[in-house]
């Protein structure tokens, strides 16, 4: 959809598309005259100033279009309130401008919004709304898996909703509007999380400029005290701004933090006994490989060895990108493993920060299953998941969580040998044996990192069921949902992905135990290499046959 900066909100054509594009024109023109129209009979003095058409239509259109198929146009003044905090948010004092109110839930009905769907009229009753309700509405597929639970407390022959279902909840929705980058969402969830906040829903727009409008529904604070949740996250806020920004924070030979100033050079931990540091005069730099929001992989030559060069881009450099610098030259410089990307060295003088590791020239298993459509079979996938857990084994024996472990960090050589590679935000264990801070890929994540509850490197164990659920599926993990979505679902009601049928029975029995929900419950990567070496001599060659393994490929 098309309009010039002076066309009137009245005449807004579309140019030709194709008929999804059309299709998507066509709701977000429908949702923009809804609200304009509820917006107008309300006869709010905004919507009287001159202009206020066309920038209502500019705020729809800087939204991906499924804010305008999501949006509750029937809550015509929550779109103003979008408007005004992505304004707001335009200030950088002024990050994240937020907004608080109390809304009310609807249960649902067979996966359905009671609100939305004939049912019994007694049933209606009970859940006549005391407040609004969300700006959005619950995502179908979140719902889906929420009805599953409620199943479970059907009696037999009955037809009818979980009796708890059936109450109508007041929860606080909060709207979050700030510059979007990247860890935006893990920063806003620990915000919410350290007041004692339970997320029930999320919503996430990126807009066309730059920033982000995030919508959290969450319960877990008296409903009488919205504004005391006001002052709440305000001081989280506070908090989170305050915290050091002119230190670059490294670990010392014991794993202690250390705070060391920045200067043109990045202070790397050293003792005495390697020699890393890499003159980039002897870096060849050849094709691209990826890019990054902070970083480009270059492949290239370093002393006439193949290498792979990760540049960080010194116009998107902070605090936060120098302190996973320094970490990860630290760890990778001390671990030598066949099953661990092989650091060859780096540079840490301004403006050059590289890092230098041995190429591996087939890429990411994330790559070879998601973008060249390839498949394992079920012996070659054996082969990969044992190597993924030789070089995780040799990690935790060293003292070292990965903390984002994931089929695009499992990177393959020319002989098919996967290796484990990012080590940007690895820790070696603290001497308490847990850690708390959320980091790593909600898909991947472990609900105990999630909920920002202590952990240790049975984390990193419930990240490779998941990976091993992708290498036997070829499939991404909750691709029906948001990242965030799927986070929850995780933590509340222990979501896991399905797993098909026709998988081995020992290796269901393998990703079970790892993806437990009690980390306790997940076994050592020395137990799951056992577990993986036998299934191999069982299985033999031809295991694909045996156990009617379905998948195709290259491997």
């Amino acid at each position: 959809m098309a309009m010039d900066d002076n066309e009137s909100c009245g005449s807004r054509a579309m140019e030709p598309s194709s008929p999804k594009q059309s299709r998507l024109q066509r709701q977000k023109l429908q949702a923009f005259n809804e609200v304009l129209t509820r917006l107008q009979d309300l006869n709010l003095d905004e919507v009287n100033l001159p202009g206020f058409e066309d920038q209502l239509w500019l705020h729809f259109n800087r939204l991906p279009a499924r804010y305008a198929s999501d949006v509750n146009v029937e809550r015509a003044e929550d779109v103003l309130t979008h408007k005004r905090l992505l304004q707001l948010a335009e200030d950088p004092a002024n990050r994240p401008a937020f907004d608080v109110r109390l809304v009310q839930v609807h249960p649902t009905y067979n996966g359905i919004s009671i609100n939305s769907v004939d049912v019994d009229s007694t049933v209606k009753d009970e859940c006549a709304s005391i407040h609004p309700p969300p700006t959005f509405g619950s995502s179908p597929s979140l719902q889906a898996f929420e009805n599953h639970d409620n199943n479970a407390h059907v009696n037999d022959g009955e037809n009818d909703v979980n009796p708890t279902s059936r109450t109508t909840r007041p929860m606080h929705e909060i709207t979050f509007s700030t510059i979007d980058k990247p860890k935006l969402l893990a920063q806003l969830t620990c915000i919410v999380s350290e007041i004692g906040l339970n997320i029930e829903e999320a919503h996430v727009f990126s807009t066309a400029d730059g920033f982000s409008l995030d919508v959290f529904v969450v319960d877990g604070w008296p409903y009488q005290e919205t504004a005391l949740l006001k002052g709440e996250l305000q001081k989280g806020i506070m908090r989170s701004k305050e915290q050091p920004q002119h230190s670059v924070a490294s670990l010392n030979e014991q794993g202690q933090t250390v705070s060391e100033s920045v200067s043109n050079c990045v202070k790397i931990p050293t003792d005495g006994t390697d020699d890393w540091e890499i003159d980039t005069r002897l870096l060849m730099f050849e094709n691209r490989v990826a890019s990054g929001s902070f970083g480009v992989l270059y492949k290239g030559t370093y002393c006439s060895q193949e290498v792979a060069i990760k540049v960080l881009k010194p116009k998107q450099l902070n605090m936060d990108m120098l302190k996973e610098f320094s970490q990860e030259v630290f760890i990778m410089r001390k671990i030598r493993h066949k099953n661990v990307v092989q650091f060859i060295g780096a540079c840490t003088r301004s403006p050059n920060l590289c890092i230098v590791t041995e190429f591996m020239s087939r890429g990411s298993i994330y790559n070879f299953l998601h973008k060249q459509k390839g498949a394992f079979k079920l012996p070659t996938l054996l082969k990969a998941a044992a190597d993924v857990s030789k070089g995780m084994n040799y990690l935790h024996q060293n003292k070292i969580i990965h903390r984002d472990l994931k089929t695009a960090n499992l990177l393959m050589d020319e002989h098919g040998v996967v290796k484990v590679g990012d080590f940007g935000v690895a820790r070696v264990q603290a001497q308490t044996g847990v850690m708390t801070a959320e980091t790593g890929t909600y898909r991947w994540m472990a609900p105990e990192v999630i909920e920002h509850r202590p952990y240790d490197h049975k984390a990193d164990v419930f990240s490779f069921g998941i990976v091993l659920w992708e290498l036997l599926t070829g499939e991404i993990p909750y691709a029906c949902l948001t990242p965030l979505q799927a986070a929850i679902g995780v933590v509340q009601q222990g979501l896991r992905p399905a797993i098909p049928e026709h998988a081995h029975p020992k290796l269901v029995e393998l990703l079970q135990k790892c993806w437990q929900q009690d980390p306790t419950q997940r076994p050592d990567f020395s137990e799951i290499l056992d577990i993986l070496q036998h299934l191999t001599k069982e299985v033999g060659d031809d295991g694909e046959d045996k156990h009617k393994d379905k998948s195709i490929g290259v491997f």
